[in-house]
């Protein structure tokens, strides 16, 4: 099972850049502070609506320098 996570300090970079705090950048994006917060944290995957919202917001960053995709679980959470 792959799951995508934020790279923070590129990211932390970008909204530095850009002279945001989270709870602006949250606006921008249309989520909620918490849901951002949690995304940031790495408590939450974020989804690809996320994903794609912050690629258009930051467009001068591609996929691969804000996310991470890894290899997580096995998948057969049923099993013993």
């Amino acid at each position: 099972m792959l799951r995508v996570s934020l790279k923070r300090q590129t990211f932390d970079i970008a909204i530095t850049r850009r002279n945001l705090s989270q709870k602006d950048l949250a606006r921008e994006l249309g989520v909620s502070r918490a849901l951002l917060s949690q995304v940031l944290g790495g408590k939450k995957e974020p989804s690809a609506m996320m994903r794609k919202r912050l690629l258009e917001y930051f467009c001068d960053y591609t996929f691969d320098d804000l996310f991470t995709i890894e290899e997580g679980g096995n998948g057969d959470r049923g099993k013993a």
